[in-house]
This record gives C-alpha cells, structure tokens and sequence, in this order.
C-alpha cells in the first residue's frame, strides 16, 4: 500500500464503517451510532461508479428517525470541463428504523430515501430508495445468526474514467441483496461467517452495454472489543458476480468473444475500527481488493484504500464532522495510446479521494442546522482522463 493511504489512514485513526464496507459486514452492536450517518446514505451513489453496492443495512434495534434537507451549489455537476450549466441543487434524504429485541431473538425494519435536483439541469437528477429488515439471534454469549436483507431503487450517474471522461446518465437501477451469517461469541470475540446473494437490473436506456448481474458471495470477520472504547474488525471476502449481457474484453477493449459473458471474481481484506469517547468518536477502514475477470483480463486490478471518518463534539452543542475516502486502482493491462502507442499495453493506475468536513449547530432539541463542504477528485494516467468538484451546502436536520 502506498505510503500516502497508509498516512492517511492513521491520522483518521480509523477505516471504514460496516455498512458501506465489505460484502456482507454486519456490526454486532445494533444500536450504535453511526460516525456521519449520511456516509452510509449519500445522495449520488458511490464515487467509483458501481451500482447498488454489496452492503446490507444495519441491523438496529430500539425507534429512530433522520432527515436532512440541504441546498447547495456543485462546481461541477457532469463531473468534466463544463460550465454553461449551473451548479445549485437542493436535496433531501432521510433514514428511519424500528426494531425489537426480544432476548431470544430481534426483528426490525428500516427505510432509506434520497433525492437531488439540480436547477439548470434535469438530466442530472438523482434518487435513491432502500427498503430493508432483519431477523436474528442476538450473541450472548455462545451461537448466534440471522437473515438480512434490503431491496433498492436508484437514479445514479456513473462516469467512465479509464479513457476519456464522458458522463452516463438516466440509467435506473433496481435490486435485492440478502445475507445470513452464523456466528459464535467467546469472551470478548465474536466469530461470524456470512453468505450474500444479490441480483442488478438496469433499465436500457442508454447506447451501452447492460450491466444486469447477479452476485453471490462469502464473509469471514472477528469482532473484538479492546478497553470497553475501541472495537477491532478484521475481516475477508469473496464475491463471485456474472453479468447476463456484457462480454468479456480484452486488454484494447475488443470483445473476447459474443458468447463469452463477463464475470468477476473479487477478493476483499481488510480491518474496522470504531473508536468511541466522551468528546470524540471515530470509525472506519482500511482495504485490499483484488479483481480478476474470467478470461481476458481487461477488468483485472489491485485495489488500496481507507476511509474514515469522525465527530468532535464541542462546546455549545457545536459538533464538528471530517472525513475521507481514498483509494488507488492498478490494472495489470489496459491499452495507453499516450504511452506505449497503438497495441500497446501499460499498468493503468486509477486513484480517487473525497474529503468533507461539516460543522453543525444543535439549536434546539432535535434539530440541528449546519454546513458542508466536499472535495472530490478522481483521476486515470490512461489518457489523462480527471475530473475535481466542490460542493457547498447548508443543511437543516432533525434526528434521534
């Protein structure tokens, strides 16, 4: 790993949360509090472009609702060198849930709902809905397990950047993932094997490729918890996904053969933290993933990353948020016509970061009003493809 990711990760003092993590990640503590809760729902998808990730809710017990309403402005909406549109939009998400334990056992339902709209565009309009429950019997001590899963609708856009930077738009998406894990606590570790299974389906409005899949795939993790403030989770993944219509490339993007149909296999490691004081609390992660494609080898890449992030509660009922997410991508052959010419083939290197900080004022009970600021870049050598955007918001938020 680069030694800028491993910096990173440590002054964050801590990678990634369990539910925009690894396949399959569940944390045993149902009703902790998420460090940045819209890290885990946030309006426009994930920056790497995928779809309807491998992440099932959190399973959390006890009645709670979140809802935020921003307006802000995007510097750069289409995510490349245009600027004869404007960049205000307003947005909105909110997150609720309810759930029982019963001491043998706990049930609970949860429900997500995200929207933006940009005010000179309507072509750039996203939103996003989960629905979701579980079933499961609480470690306590010994054996425990349960089933989980979320159904999901999504109006995202995506962007290609291992090539010239385009923007791929008005692609719907709906899906299921489902998950169940049995596991066994000894002490202060618990032990937890998972299976997933998930299926993508796109609407086909855009001249390309249908990315409609289905997935299938295995998590192993620890939970320790260290000192009643800090909680440890290593973990590893497996993920076998097959798409019904896209074909295998090669490395210069031909197609291997119109019969041969794209599948991948992904392996994921890597760690959890959550640290949790009085005046300071802290989660995250720190990744490794390797893909390999079936046969020909052009989606084949190494993959490093951390993300983090973390509350500082101040005086006056002031908190002040920050947080990041960067990764770097290299693929073992992608043709480069600026460096090797054509034919050629050369170690393309990807890389990505987003950082936001975010101060907010709690006012009165409940609710809340703020600020925010994200930074987001990413980049490819292969054609100097790039793009950066800033967003600015001002936010209102209620919560318990």
């Amino acid at each position: 790993m680069d030694k800028w990711l491993l910096l990173i990760a440590l002054l964050l003092a801590a990678p990634l949360a369990a539910q925009a993590g690894a396949p399959g990640t569940t944390s045993p503590d149902d009703n902790a509090e998420a460090v940045d809760p819209w890290a885990d729902f946030e309006v426009g998808g994930p920056d790497d472009g995928a779809y309807l990730p491998l992440s099932v809710g959190r399973d959390r017990t006890g009645l709670g609702l979140r809802a935020r309403a921003s307006f802000g402005w995007d510097s750069n909406i289409f995510k490349e060198e245009k600027h004869d549109d404007t960049g205000l939009f307003t947005d909105a998400a909110g997150q609720a849930y309810v759930g029982m334990n019963f001491g043998i056992f706990a049930i609970g339902a949860r429900a997500a709902l995200a929207g933006r709209l940009y005010f000179g565009e309507p072509d750039a309009g996203m939103w996003d809905l989960k629905l979701g429950g579980f079933f499961k019997v609480p470690y306590n001590g010994g054996w425990g397990g349960g089933i989980s899963g979320d159904v999901l609708y999504q109006q995202l856009q995506t962007y290609e950047i291992t090539g010239p930077v385009t923007r791929q738009d008005d692609l719907r998406a709906a899906g299921a993932i489902g998950r169940a894990y049995v596991g066994y606590q000894a002490a202060f570790l618990i032990f937890e094997l998972g299976l997933t299974g998930q299926t993508t389906d796109f609407t086909e409005e855009s001249d390309i490729p249908s990315y409609d899949s289905w997935t299938v795939g295995m998590d192993f993790g620890i939970y320790m918890e260290v000192f009643g403030f800090l909680e440890v989770h290593p973990f590893v993944a497996f993920d076998y996904e097959w798409f019904r219509d896209q074909v295998d490339l090669r490395p210069d993007g031909t197609p291997r053969s119109n019969e041969d149909k794209l599948q991948l296999l992904k392996f994921t490691y890597g760690a959890d933290f959550k640290l949790n004081l009085p005046f300071f609390m802290a989660q995250g992660r720190a990744y490794s993933t390797r893909q390999d494609d079936s046969a020909a080898g052009h989606d084949r890449y190494c993959q490093y990353g951390a993300f983090a992030a973390a509350d500082f509660h101040m005086v006056s009922n002031v908190r002040l948020g920050v947080g990041a997410h960067v990764w770097r991508r290299e693929f073992d052959e992608r043709v480069d016509p600026l460096s090797v010419g054509p034919g050629g083939v050369e170690t393309v290197h990807e890389s990505m970061i987003r950082a936001h900080i975010e101060l907010a004022w709690n006012f009165w009970e409940f609710v809340s009003v703020g600020g925010r600021y994200t930074y987001i870049h990413r980049a490819s050598n292969l054609t100097e493809g790039s793009y950066m955007a800033h967003e600015a918001t001002v936010f209102l938020e209620i919560g318990w």
